[in-house]
């Protein structure tokens, strides 16, 4: 199973690391979609630079689950 980055195409092999990559670009086109999804960008980051659980990745990566979810 393999998720695809809906803002450039990206192949990843888990929606955790869509998330991270997501969050890590954090170029404009990867800013809209998150924000189109009802997060802030900035949020995100706090939350991953406050918590050690990483739960500004596993807040996304439960919608990038549900949305960009693509069979092999």
């Amino acid at each position: 199973m393999s998720y695809h980055c809906p803002a450039c195409n990206k192949v990843s092999h888990s929606s955790l690391d869509l998330a991270r990559h997501m969050i890590g670009r954090g170029d404009k086109v990867h800013r809209d979609w998150i924000y189109s999804k009802g997060f802030k960008y900035s949020e995100l980051l706090r939350l991953q630079i406050q918590s050690f659980g990483g739960e500004g990745f596993k807040a996304l990566s439960d919608v990038l689950e549900a949305e960009t979810k693509v069979e092999d």
